[in-house]
């Protein structure tokens, strides 16, 4: 049990600190969800999924 307590208090600082530096979390939270991803088409999945993010960002 103290992994899952762990898991719920790193998810709730890191709202914590998103908030606070202004940053949105559910982006951040797909961001940390494909690192766990695994390697896809020579690309790394993390890295295009970054990529993703920057250009909805900049269109």
């Amino acid at each position: 049990m103290k992994i899952k307590d762990n898991k719920v208090y790193q998810n709730e600082r890191l709202k914590e600190i998103c908030s606070t530096k202004g940053v949105d979390y559910k982006s951040l939270e797909s961001l940390l969800d494909s690192v766990k991803a695994k390697k896809i088409k020579r690309i790394n999945y993390h890295q295009q999924k970054i990529v993703d993010v920057i250009e909805k960002a900049i269109k």
